[in-house]
């Protein structure tokens, strides 16, 4: 596997070259996303809003469930699984899951020697709520859960909260604002007295409703077409800002395709839709070497994607006209 066992325990292992925990919900979740080159903060219209943006769940009016699986560089299995029950009053609830895993990895050191083997992983359970403000702010909170495993340092656990905002400017633009871990003081404590801090990490986006049918879109088109940007800001250690853009284009309610930048990786994507699943894909490359290249799957489910049943007839005659 050359060295890509490195690079893979740097990935689940710190986010920058700073001894930090890796947070699985840094990496942008769903197949959607994904394709757009992670960008989504803004955006808050599917049961992805739960792991992207917890300000999205105040926009939510149906229940919504979303799962996503992949293999990050081969190696690394991505499993994610989340829903949303709304509560009415413009007020949801959602519950989540992410983790990524790696077992049976080979740790060589610099001259290639084989120094044994090793499993790693981390994990992140949830819960979130979101409410819509006024006509044109949502909030919304997340608490979670963290726990992480390494062979070399058994198991450990810790907690954090994230904090999101979208606002709508015109019908046609949407801003969306997350914190992610704002509790500085919180770390993951292992079992031999090892501990990390939770990266602090900022994201700002934007999306724009850029072409579309409905009244909110900049210009009318039958065929729908959102732009979207995010960028990620790091206040403490030297990790550099990183940014995201995408677009979707969807020349039916049913089809799909994507395309997007992640930092300078060209990314991809398409879903389909029927009868209130949804079937979506994701590819993603991760630098420019060998086997970089990640593809996800997701399987999503929206109960107003049923049509409505039409009302029993309630007399005789209703009941019969119609024949």
């Amino acid at each position: 596997m050359g060295y890509k066992p490195l690079i893979i325990v740097v990935l689940l292992a710190s986010q920058s070259f700073a001894q930090t925990a890796f947070d699985p919900l840094s990496i942008a979740i769903g197949a959607r996303p994904l394709g757009m080159g992670g960008a989504f903060v803004a955006v808050a219209d599917d049961g992805n809003t739960l792991f992207n943006n917890p300000a999205g769940l105040g926009e939510i009016d149906s229940v919504k469930f979303t799962s996503m699986s992949g293999a990050l560089l081969e190696d690394v299995n991505y499993t994610v699984l989340g829903g949303i029950l709304p509560f009415g009053n413009q007020f949801s609830l959602g519950a989540g899951y992410a983790g990524a895993f790696v077992s049976g990895l080979e740790i060589r050191d610099a001259r290639g020697n084989l120094g044994g083997s090793a499993n790693y992983g981390n994990s992140t359970a949830f819960i979130a709520l979101g409410k819509k403000l006024n006509d044109r702010s949502s909030l919304g909170l997340s608490l979670k859960y963290y726990f992480a495993s390494a062979s070399e340092r058994s198991s450990g656990n810790g907690w954090n909260i994230d904090a999101g905002l979208l606002q709508s400017g015109w019908n046609w633009l949407k801003l969306g604002l997350v914190g992610r871990n704002l509790i500085g003081t919180s770390r993951i404590n292992y079992q031999n007295g090892q501990s990390e801090p939770l990266p602090f990490s900022i994201r700002a986006g934007t999306k724009i409703y850029l072409l579309g049918n409905g009244f909110d879109a900049a210009i009318g088109s039958p065929w729908e077409t959102n732009l979207v940007a995010d960028a990620d800001f790091f206040p403490q250690g030297s990790t550099p800002m990183s940014l995201h853009t995408g677009l979707e284009f969807s020349p039916s309610p049913f089809l799909a395709v994507r395309a997007g930048v992640d930092r300078s990786n060209l990314t991809g994507g398409l879903s389909l839709k029927i009868a209130g699943f949804g079937f979506h894909y994701a590819y993603h490359p991760y630098g420019d070497f060998d086997g970089s290249a990640a593809n996800y799957f997701s399987i999503t489910y929206d109960e107003r994607g049923f049509p409505p049943e039409p009302p029993a007839p309630d007399t005789y005659i209703a009941k019969y006209s119609s024949l």
